[in-house]
């Protein structure tokens, strides 16, 4: 019969009457000898128990299923775990090359070969012009219309312009998004056909087809109505009728999600959200009566700058997608799949939404040299007063084959620099020289060196150590579960 009153045999041991019983249930949940099962995805100490419990132990073990880190606690440390991105990408284009090539697997062999080939620099300007395009790429919110609204907002503006200021940087970024947003819905649409069943592929293609990948951005009516009036209610309705809720339902809520911001880039949404800022009237003195013609000029000048910079670039990221994809598959052998993930997962937490700095991935050959460097900038740093000029911050890691690896932390403020450079040890007597160098080089681009420390490089710096107001986000109330 089940002992259902819990009724225990009295411990007769009178010399340890104080030790609990351990079939006693109020001090089961304590002992030591009770183990939650193994969980075979974790890595866990020999007695089962997790090796980085701090706090609030007791806790942790009544609700182990429940995840008290912050989201953003977990952005730091994966950050933290995935500081080694040019290194993987180093080694990946300069050193495994010739390991794929000797393994006889051309089609890998031909993809790092192809992207090799738009990495070769042969002058400066062509340097120069990658390097603008990657910063085109990040700082979408550049130009002199976006550098006067920051003024305006470090000015002690009102909440209302706030919010008007915020909402209108959000439809910009999705009417100017808008052109990525069809290709990302295009590449799921292709991906949700495969995974559904064969009787309804037909049906739904027909439907795809009814889109116009190529539209222009803020051109959203007529794709908006094909989404929200045939694409989706098909697909609500497939996974209602086949009770398919694993690959095609998580495919179809993120090609909801990209629908929805690229129906919010619509051109005649931003123009509202333009006219609510032109309400405030420091913001409409800026334009001096021309406001629809300083909207159009603002709209104009982003289409040239894409339109510029998309041969090149795409050519760039477009390559560089294909060889992680194909390596993180296997096509590059199961030995080497880790090391195409740990780009992979690099830069997405690079781009992350909690990333609040610019992030440049920079490999390029010139002069017969491999170079792999990553950059981050904040272009608005802590000033020490507001009557200081704009302040600009950046961590430059850069590693030159045969010669080592570089790292520079460097402030920028009405045109004065403040630079520590970490160099090989090989190269630390050779301060003095250095020094020279960099103050010509700084000179030559209307740049006062006020400070230059030239130092041997003995480790790796971490970005949340360069920039510790990263950390400062942590403190806020952000739980997932």
């Amino acid at each position: 019969m089940a002992n259902i009153l819990q009724v225990t045999t009295p411990n007769l041991n009178t010399d340890n009457r104080n030790t609990p019983n351990p079939m006693d249930p109020r001090y089961s949940g304590e002992h030591s000898a009770v183990r939650n099962p193994v969980d075979p995805t974790r890595v866990v100490r020999a007695d089962g128990r997790d090796g980085e419990q701090t706090g609030n132990t007791g806790q942790k073990d009544v609700f182990g299923a429940i995840n008290y880190e912050s989201n953003y606690s977990a952005f730091i440390k994966g950050l933290g775990e995935n500081q080694d991105l040019a290194g993987a990408l180093e080694r990946l284009l300069f050193t495994d090359a010739s390991i794929f090539q000797a393994s006889g697997n051309t089609e890998i062999s031909a993809l790092v070969d192809q992207f090799l080939m738009s990495l070769r620099m042969d002058s400066p300007e062509d340097l120069f012009s990658f390097l603008q395009g990657q910063q085109e790429l990040q700082a979408r919110f550049s130009g002199d219309f976006f550098n006067k609204l920051r003024s305006l907002l470090a000015q002690n503006a009102s909440e209302s312009f706030r919010d008007a200021a915020l909402a209108f940087l959000k439809g910009y970024n999705n009417y100017a998004s808008g052109s990525h947003l069809l290709q990302q819905m295009r590449s799921l649409t292709g991906d949700i056909e495969q995974l559904m069943l064969r009787s309804f592929r037909e049906e739904f293609r027909e439907l795809a087809q009814a889109m116009n990948w190529e539209a222009a951005n803020g051109d959203t009516a007529a794709n908006t109505g094909v989404l929200n009036g045939r694409l989706i209610p098909f697909l609500s309705d497939y996974v209602s009728r086949t009770h398919d809720y694993g690959a095609v339902r998580d495919a179809t809520m993120l090609l909801i999600f990209n629908a929805v911001r690229y129906q919010n880039g619509e051109a005649s949404r931003l123009m509202q959200l333009f006219d609510r800022l032109m309400d405030d009237r420091s913001f409409a003195g800026l334009f001096q009566g021309e406001e629809q013609a300083s909207l159009e000029h603002l709209l104009q000048t982003g289409a040239d700058a894409a339109a510029a910079q998309k041969p090149v670039m795409a050519e760039f990221a477009d390559n560089l997608a294909n060889l992680l994809l194909r390596g993180a598959n296997g096509q590059a052998g199961l030995e080497h799949v880790q090391q195409f993930y740990t780009i992979m997962n690099g830069m997405l937490m690079n781009e992350s939404v909690y990333m609040p700095l610019l992030h440049f991935m920079i490999p390029f050959q010139y002069e017969d040299n491999n170079v792999v460097s990553e950059m981050w900038v904040d272009p608005d740093a802590r000033r020490g007063s507001d009557d200081e000029g704009r302040k600009i911050k950046l961590f430059l890691k850069f590693d030159i084959q045969s010669v080592g690896k570089f790292e520079l932390v460097m402030t920028l403020q009405d045109r004065e620099s403040q630079m520590q450079l970490f160099v090989p040890p090989h190269l630390a007597k050779q301060d003095k020289k250095i020094q020279t160098d960099v103050a010509q080089i700084l000179k030559k681009n209307g740049i006062r060196m006020g400070q230059c420390s030239v130092h041997g490089r003995v480790r790796d710096r971490k970005v949340t150590e360069v920039f510790p107001e990263i950390r400062e986000k942590e403190t806020t109330i952000n739980v997932r579960i």
